[in-house]
């Protein structure tokens, strides 16, 4: 997504460890967000020692740009919770400095309903975690309506895209039902061509009506369009698109060295070209080293990010031949994957074997 900013997200969860335990498990399906840097969170367990809770926590509400609130029924006999928090909370939601989501962790009385009206409630249909099985179905539906609200915050093409869908929506539905209406069409006229030439003289019938040769030839031509419609919602890239799913060797010029190009999610699919490249704020050594920050595809040019080694053998602790500087064009010949970051990690390192182009890059 084109982000504009980085939307901090403020948890309002009670004290209870049950609460706490499954704001983590949102915590952690909401990280994704933190990795594309696009997010922030805060919560009352990142407090200093020595610092002042209260004073904390407000300052931390008043700074958010979306408010979790992780109803229960120890949240809602929390005075200080209820009262407090949760006022503070829905000030901030009414004057749009913040927008405040519920999310609903166990059954409670439906009063909670009175001190947040015209709020976004998950997961979907208002059912509470504990009625998902798994609880993690619960979670992922979450994360995607919270991961809808940071794109409407963050995106500034949001609006347009949410109608392009709603039309996309509406066609679809319209071309189901004009489907079924072929269908009958089809079968009818069908059914006439093959009844015995005596029986449409009987009923002086001679030729098929042109109007139901032109409502045949349109539908066809619309379900051959909705079998096959067009990626509307897909934003123009400069990337080059891929020639395949695997990521293949270019011999058409000599390999100058390997470099370090990021890190990628391998949980969803295989090293695909196209696919984008997390970016961690927390460490700059992982941020993506090329531009635009995906996985490109063999004899794709990248632009250099900032100052990266390059060296002549795969290994990451080889001696480096040079050091490429920001702005610097490259023509990728392959990409592997290098290592994982850590052992239970789903993400990879990945490395690039590169062409350094002396004055214009050149396929």
């Amino acid at each position: 997504m084109p982000a504009t900013k980085v939307v901090k997200v403020f948890y309002c969860c009670s004290d209870s460890a049950q609460d706490e335990e499954m704001r983590q498990k949102l915590e952690n399906h909401l990280s994704p967000l933190e990795w594309e840097g696009v997010s922030t969170s805060w919560h009352r367990r990142m407090i200093s020692p020595g610092k002042e809770w209260k004073s904390e926590i407000d300052t931390n509400l008043k700074t958010a740009d979306i408010i979790l609130v992780l109803i229960s029924s120890e949240f809602n006999a929390s005075h200080y919770h209820w009262n407090v928090l949760a006022k503070q909370a829905m000030e901030q939601h009414r004057a749009k400095t913040s927008r405040v989501i519920t999310i609903l962790l166990r059954p409670v009385d439906n009063y909670w309903k009175v001190a947040f009206p015209n709020v976004k409630v998950l997961p979907k249909g208002e059912r509470p975690i504990t009625e998902w099985r798994p609880y993690d179905k619960a979670f992922a539906n979450i994360a995607t309506g919270i991961r809808e609200v940071v794109e409407e915050l963050t995106d500034s093409t949001f609006l347009i895209k949410k109608i392009l869908r709603w039309i996309r929506a509406i066609v679809i539905l319209v071309a189901k039902a004009a489907g079924n209406t072929f269908i009958y069409v089809a079968r009818a006229t069908f059914s006439y061509l093959f009844r015995p030439s005596r029986y449409r003289r009987r009923n002086r019938v001679s030729k098929i009506p042109v109007g139901l040769l032109l409502i045949i030839v349109v539908g066809s031509m619309f379900m051959l369009f909705i079998s096959q419609p067009p990626d509307i919602l897909e934003i123009p890239s400069s990337a080059p698109k891929p020639t395949s799913n695997s990521i293949k060797t270019v011999n058409t010029v000599n390999p100058t060295g390997w470099i370090w190009i990021g890190m990628v999610n391998n949980t969803s699919g295989g090293l695909s070209a196209g696919k984008r490249l997390i970016l961690r704020p927390s460490n700059s050594e992982q941020f993506p080293s090329i531009a635009p920050p995906i996985i490109p595809s063999p004899g794709a040019i990248v632009t250099v990010k900032y100052e990266v080694n390059l060296r002549k053998e795969k290994s990451l602790s080889a001696q480096p031949i040079l050091k490429l500087k920001k702005g610097e064009k490259l023509i990728i010949l392959k990409v592997e994957p290098f290592a994982k970051v850590s052992k239970n990690s789903p993400y990879i390192k990945l490395i690039a074997q590169d062409h350094k182009c002396n004055q214009t890059c050149k396929k």
